[in-house]
C-alpha cells in the first residue's frame, strides 16, 4: 500500500502533483488518482486508506449505477448512442445478478462473452453466423461495459482498475466484394425501378466511396460544383477529420439533377427509407449474397469503389486519401491482399526469365 507520482503530469496546474493511491485489502485492490499539493498528499492518503480499512466506503450495487450511467449517456451522448447503450444495459441486466460493483471481476466479462455468444437478438438472418453472435457485435457491448466502469472510476464508486480493459475480441471485418460489369448493370437497372432518389444515393456511393451517413447528411454547402469537390465536414466523418472527395463527371450529373429546396442533398430521404428499399433491391437481384454467404450491404458499395480503383491501377496511398482512412495500414489490410487484374500480367513476366519446358 502507498502512493506514487503518476508518470504523466501533463495538464496538472503548477504547484500540484498527480498521485496514484493504491492499497490491497481483504483480497481486493483499490486505486485512486488524486491531484493535490505535495504537502497535502500524506493526509489525503491516510484519510482514503482509513475509510477502506474501517469499511466506511459505501458499496454500490451494479444495477443502481447502471441506471445512473444511462442518465449520464442521455445527457452527454447522441440519441443513437443512447439507443445502443440502452440495449446493451438491458443485456447486462439479463446476464448478471445485481452484485456489488466492487465484486465485479474479469471473470464476469468472460462469462458475459460466453452468454452473449449464444443470445441472438438480431432481426435479420445475415447478422448471425450459425446461430452465434459475431465478435464485432459482442465488442460493442464490451465497449459500453468498459465505458460504464470508466464512469464509475471517475465518480469514485470503485477504486480498482477497469475490469473490461484489454478484453476486446479479434474481429474479422474484411469483406471481399466483387461483382461483374453485368451484375453492376443489373444492380443499377433494378435500383432505378424502385425509386429515383434511391438510385441517386446508390450512384453517389459507387462514384465517391462515401459512407452512408456522409451521404445522408451531406449539405449543399459542402458540394462545390465550380472546383468539382465535396468537402466533408470533420464532425461527419468517421475519422473526425475533414475530407475532400472529387466529383467525377458522372457524379456531377447526378448531383445536379438532385437540386432541391432543402439544405440536404438528399432532401427528406432518410435512413429508414433507404433500409427498406435496399431490402427490396436485394430480393430483386440475382446475386444478393457475397462470397462469405452474407447479404450485400450498402457499405459494400464503398468496398466496390475501392477495389475498382485498385484494379484500375490507382495506388493504395491515393485510395487511402479518397476513403479517408487514418493510416495506410487500414487500406492495406482491407485491399492489398485482394488480387488485382494487372497481377496476372506482372506475374507472367517470370516466364521471360525462367524458361520452363514440359516433361513428357
Amino acid at each position: 500500500m502507498g502512493y506514487k507520482e503518476v508518470t504523466d503530469q501533463s495538464g496538472v496546474e503548477k504547484g500540484y502533483i498527480k498521485y496514484q493511491f493504491y492499497i490491497r485489502f481483504k483480497g481486493d485492490q483499490f486505486r485512486k488518482v488524486v491531484t493535490c499539493r505535495k504537502s497535502a498528499v500524506d493526509a489525503l492518503f491516510r484519510e482514503w486508506e482509513g475509510k477502506i480499512l474501517l469499511g466506511v466506503t459505501k458499496q454500490f450495487k451494479f444495477f443502481e449505477i447502471l441506471d445512473e450511467y444511462l442518465i449520464h449517456v442521455e445527457q452527454n451522448k447522441s440519441a443513437k448512442a443512447l439507443n445502443a447503450e440502452s440495449r446493451s444495459i438491458l443485456r447486462f441486466k439479463s446476464c448478471f445478478k445485481n452484485i456489488l460493483l466492487s465484486d465485479f471481476r474479469r471473470s464476469h466479462v468472460d462469462d458475459f462473452i460466453t452468454w452473449r455468444r449464444n443470445k441472438v437478438f438480431a432481426l435479420h438472418a445475415n447478422t448471425r453466423v450459425k446461430g452465434k453472435v459475431s465478435n464485432a457485435t459482442i465488442n460493442r457491448d464490451l465497449a459500453c461495459l468498459s465505458s460504464f466502469f470508466s464512469y464509475c472510476i471517475r465518480k469514485e464508486y470503485i477504486n480498482t482498475i477497469n475490469p473490461v480493459a484489454l478484453t476486446k475480441l479479434k474481429e474479422n471485418n474484411e469483406r471481399e466484394v466483387r461483382i461483374s460489369r453485368e451484375q453492376l448493370e443489373e444492380f443499377l437497372l433494378k435500383a432505378q425501378t424502385i425509386d429515383r432518389q434511391f438510385y441517386n444515393v446508390i450512384v453517389i456511393a459507387l462514384l465517391t466511396g462515401m459512407r452512408k451517413k456522409e451521404i445522408l447528411t451531406l449539405d449543399w454547402s459542402e458540394v462545390h460544383f465550380d472546383s468539382r469537390f465535396i468537402r466533408l465536414s470533420a464532425h461527419k466523418t468517421k475519422s473526425k477529420k475533414a475530407r475532400i472527395v472529387p466529383i467525377t463527371p458522372a457524379a456531377m450529373e447526378i448531383l445536379s439533377s438532385m437540386k432541391n429546396n432543402s439544405s440536404l442533398v438528399v432532401g427528406e430521404y432518410t435512413d429508414n427509407i433507404l433500409r427498406k428499399q435496399w431490402g427490396k433491391l436485394l430480393n430483386m437481384i440475382s446475386f444478393r449474397k457475397i462470397s462469405d454467404g452474407t447479404d450485400l450491404h450498402f457499405h459494400d458499395l464503398r468496398h466496390i469503389y475501392a477495389q475498382t480503383l485498385l484494379d484500375q491501377g490507382v495506388s493504395l496511398e491515393d485510395i487511402q486519401s479518397l476513403l479517408g482512412h487514418e493510416s495506410i495500414q487500414t487500406t492495406q489490410k482491407r485491399y492489398a491482399m485482394f488480387s488485382r487484374h494487372d497481377l496476372q500480367e506482372k506475374a507472367g513476366r517470370m516466364d521471360n526469365v525462367v524458361k520452363i519446358k514440359r516433361v513428357i
